[in-house]
């Protein structure tokens, strides 16, 4: 009997747990999907950079004539800003390339609003300090540059001083030197097109009693010419079918097997009571143990109605005893015993 219960609710089950998975494991595998890639075809890194060096007017407070970068400078004591100004092409294969630089300065001036917190743009006044210069070259890995240039710091900072002595306007102003560098071309094996921007910044400040400059490079560091394959789906119509058909058949065979255990075969005497039970279950308590009515004077009651009328008089629960044949429904009231049998077969 036992070895019946254990094949029946476990080693069954757990052939169509099993049956299951496989039927699934097969249907997937019948979907074969290949991921995309992404093929580097071609690679390059542009880097920018720059040094500065601040240089003294003749003074009798400072030993040294120049100063070298990142330091606090006194407005009064310079003379002029030498830069210089880098760049390093360099490529994974030969290339044509075309390259252009040049070096621009733009003074700005920014007024801060009462009611925003960012400085606001009111005055820009663009220099050219090296016009634009294009160079070609044919079957390089890379190339470098290098330019120096003498930037003349009193000369807009003097401009800036006249700008708010006439004009009048409390304002941050500062000039900004920018190295541009744009590299066009195409890698000789004609995987693609090269199109790189790079530049290097220095931000100096102007109308201050002391100063420092600021430099930002603006570079795509390592960049790559890809070639992208788009992902496939490859489906084997007929193990999709036979899994499916298998997993269909396997359905059917289990809610066969499972149907019994899942469909109550109530009779009209079981329904009557539940629905009893159910729709007055705050009115009604169950007992498993008949108590001892042989002292009782028993009353016979027509109908459930006429009990729960009953109930409702006298206020006293309901009990329900039952077996598979019979349910008693009772309101003991002292020593009599209101009591409504429902029979099977009577309902």
């Amino acid at each position: 009997m036992k070895d019946n219960k254990l094949i029946k609710k476990v080693i069954i089950p757990l052939i169509f747990l099993i049956l299951f998975s496989v039927e699934i494991i097969m249907g997937m595998s019948a979907i074969n999907v290949t991921e995309g890639k992404k093929d580097v075809l071609y690679s390059y890194k542009a880097t920018p950079s720059g040094t500065y060096s601040v240089n003294l007017i003749d003074n009798n407070y400072t030993d040294s004539k120049v100063m070298g970068m990142n330091k606090l400078y006194i407005t009064k004591l310079i003379n002029n800003i030498t830069a210089k100004f880098n760049y390093q092409y360099s490529g994974g294969e030969e290339a044509d390339l075309t390259y252009t630089y040049s070096v621009s300065a733009n003074i700005i001036g920014e007024y801060q609003t009462t009611d925003e917190l960012e400085n606001n743009e009111v005055w820009n006044k663009s220099y050219v300090l090296v016009p634009a210069e294009t160079k070609t070259l044919n079957n390089e890995l890379g190339f470098s540059l290098s330019k120096d240039l003498v930037i003349d710091f009193n000369q807009y900072n003097a401009i800036v001083e006249n700008f708010y002595k006439e004009i009048n306007v409390p304002m941050e102003a500062y000039l900004s030197v920018v190295f541009k560098v744009n590299v066009r071309g195409e890698p000789v094996s004609g995987v693609g097109t090269i199109n790189e921007e790079s530049s290097f910044e220095m931000k100096i400040p102007l109308n201050e009693q002391a100063f420092q400059i600021t430099t930002k490079a603006k570079t795509n560091e390592v960049q790559n010419i890809s070639k992208v394959t788009t992902a496939t789906k490859t489906i084997n119509n007929l193990k999709l079918i036979i899994s499916i058909a298998a997993f269909v058949i396997t359905a059917l065979a289990f809610y066969k097997y499972w149907k019994p255990s899942f469909t109550k075969n109530e009779s009209a005497f079981d329904r009557q009571v539940n629905r009893i039970l159910k729709e007055y279950g705050d009115i009604i308590v169950e007992i498993n143990t008949l108590m001892d009515i042989s002292n009782m004077t028993i009353v016979e009651v027509k109908s459930f109605n006429e009990l729960i009328d009953l109930e409702a008089e006298v206020r006293i629960p309901i009990l329900y005893y039952g077996n598979e044949n019979e349910g008693w429904f009772m309101i003991i009231q002292g020593k009599q015993l209101y009591r409504f049998i429902l029979r099977k077969g009577q309902e």
